[in-house]
Order: structure tokens, then sequence, then C-alpha cells
């Protein structure tokens, strides 16, 4: 969905919203509210040089490959 075919469906939504509380109809308490589309674009999603890296994954990584490193070396014939 396009960002123009996002805000268009907002304000449409924005309208029977509009047009249910000038007639006094409230929605229920068991009605769905309508979903936030624009929340949903994938041009407001963070991404790239943004996004945040796990700093304790890398550290673990790092230190697994040190210590099969340091077992695979030979003690002993040194």
């Amino acid at each position: 969905m396009s960002l123009k075919q996002t805000l268009k469906k907002a304000k449409q939504i924005e309208r029977q919203l509009v047009q249910q509380q000038a007639v006094g109809t409230e929605p229920s308490h068991g009605a769905v509210k309508p979903r936030n589309y624009l929340a949903l674009d994938p041009l407001l999603r963070k991404g790239g040089i943004h996004e945040k890296e796990d700093i304790d994954i890398v550290r673990k990584k790092r230190r697994r490959e040190t210590k099969q490193q340091l077992r695979r070396t030979d003690w002993l014939s040194e």
C-alpha cells in the first residue's frame, strides 16, 4: 500500500467516525478500533544504519570464537 493510498484510507476512516459522532451512534465496547494504516507504512520504519545493533550478541560470538581457538592450540608442543 503506497503512502498516498494509506493517507486516503486514514481520511476515509476519520470521515466515518465523524459521521458516527454526528448521528449520535457511538461505537460499542466490543467494536474493533480502526487500524492505523499509516503506522504500518514501510517508509516510516527503522532500517539501515539507524537500526539498533545488539552488542551483547557480538560480544558472545567473539568470546565463543576465542575460546574455541584457545582449545585448538596445542599448549604442550610450545
